[in-house]
C-alpha cells in the first residue's frame, strides 16, 4: 500500500509547535531539524556512534515537519485541513516565525515509509515499568522493566509522542490486574498492549481506520500477547450504532482510554463515561491545552471527577473517574 507524504518547510523555533497542530490532524508528525542534530553533536557528551551519516547529508536544509496520510478520501480531507491550517497560520504570522510553511506532497512506498521511521524511532523508556523497543533494535532490557515491541509499520502510535506517553504513564500508575480495557482510536494498539502486558486481562480495541485493526493485530502478536486477550472493531463509534451497542455490550470496563482529539472526546462524553465500572478509569489524551478547559467542563458535566492531571509539550491528559461515594456504594 502507498501513502501520502506531506513535507512543510518551517523554523528550528516553530518545528515542535507545527509538529504538534499537524499531529492533531494527521494522527502523528515527525520533526527533521538540521538544527537539532547539530546541537546534539555538540554536546558535551559525545554519542557519534548514535547519529547516521546520512543525516549530514545537507546540513544547510531547512527545518521539515512530515506526516503521512492514506491516499483515499479520509486522507484527502486531512490533506485539506492541512492546507487550510497552514493558509490560517500564513494569515497570522507578521514576523516570520513559521517560515515559508511551503508544503510538498508526494507518494512513499510502504516499505519506504517503514525505513523512514527506523531511522528515528529508538528504545525509550516510560513511566517505571516500561520499556519500549522495535522489533529491528536488538536492546537489553532494563532491570525492572516491561518490555513492549512496538513497530509503527503503516499506522501512527509509536508511543514517542506526547500524548501517547502521558496515557502509557498513567497506565502505569494504575493498579491493572484483572481489568478489562477499551482503547478507543487505538492506532497501532499500542496503549492496549500497554495495558495487557501490565497486568489487564482483556482489551477491547477499535479505531475508524482500517488499517488500525492489521496494525494492532501483528503488534498484538510481536508482544506475544494471546489472541484470546483481545478484540479489534473497526468504525466509528458516534456514526455507527451497531458498532457503539457492541462495545457498550462488551462492558462495563475498568478502564476506559481515549487518545484522539478535543472535538471528538467532547462528542464522546455521552457514552463513554456510561460504559464504565464504577470507580472505573476514564483517560483522556490528545487534548491542546487550549481545549482542555472545555473537555474538563464536559465530562465533569457527565458525573465523572478528574484525579489526575499530565502535561507535556502543550498538551493534557485528563485522568477521570466517578466520584468516591458512588464508588464506595459500589
Amino acid at each position: 500500500m502507498d501513502y501520502i507524504e506531506v513535507t512543510i518547510q518551517t523554523t528550528h523555533q516553530a518545528a515542535d509547535l507545527l509538529a504538534d497542530l499537524l499531529a492533531e490532524i494527521a494522527g502523528g508528525s515527525q520533526v527533521d531539524d538540521p538544527q537539532t542534530i547539530d546541537d546534539f553533536v555538540n554536546s558535551p557528551v559525545k554519542r557519534w556512534d548514535y547519529i547516521e551519516e546520512q543525516l549530514f547529508d545537507n546540513p544547510q536544509r531547512l527545518p521539515t515537519v512530515r506526516c503521512f496520510l492514506t491516499p483515499d478520501d479520509q486522507g484527502a480531507q486531512k490533506l485539506k485541513e492541512i492546507g487550510q491550517l497552514l493558509a490560517g497560520l500564513k494569515q497570522e504570522d507578521q514576523t516570520g516565525f513559521y517560515g515559508s510553511l511551503n508544503i510538498e506532497v508526494s507518494s512513499v512506498h510502504s516499505q519506504d515509509w517503514e525505513n523512514e521511521w527506523k531511522r528515528y524511532y529508538k528504545p525509550f523508556t516510560v513511566g517505571n515499568r516500561l520499556y519500549v523497543c522495535p522489533s529491528w533494535e536488538s536492546a537489553e532490557l532494563p532491570a525492572g522493566r516491561v518490555l513492549l515491541t512496538m513497530d509503527p509499520a503503516s499506522s501512527f502510535g509509536t508511543g514517542s509522542h506526547a500524548t501517547t506517553q502521558m496515557c502509557m504513564e498513567q497506565l502505569d500508575q494504575l493498579d491493572l490486574a484483572g481489568a478489562k480495557i477499551l482503547d478507543v482510536g487505538c492506532g497501532s494498539g499500542i496503549l492496549s498492549c500497554t495495558a495487557l502486558l501490565l497486568g489487564a486481562s482483556t482489551a477491547m480495541a477499535c479505531d475508524i481506520e482500517e488499517n488500525a485493526m492489521t496494525i494492532t493485530r501483528e503488534n498484538m502478536k510481536k508482544n506475544k500477547l494471546e489472541s484470546s486477550r483481545f478484540q479489534v472493531r473497526q468504525g466509528d463509534l458516534l456514526s455507527d450504532q451497531n458498532l457503539a451497542g457492541q462495545l457498550k455490550q462488551a462492558g462495563p470496563y475498568q478502564v476506559i482510554v481515549a487518545n484522539i482529539v478535543a472535538d471528538v472526546l467532547i462528542a464522546m462524553a455521552d457514552q463513554l463515561p456510561h460504559w464504565l465500572s464504577p470507580g472505573g478509569r476514564l483517560i483522556l489524551s490528545g487534548i491542546i491545552d487550549t481545549r482542555e478547559a472545555e473537555v474538563r467542563r464536559r465530562y465533569e458535566q457527565a458525573g465523572l471527577e478528574i484525579i489526575n492531571r499530565l502535561t507535556k509539550d502543550g498538551w493534557v491528559m485528563l485522568c477521570c473517574r466517578f466520584p468516591l461515594d458512588l464508588e464506595k456504594n459500589s
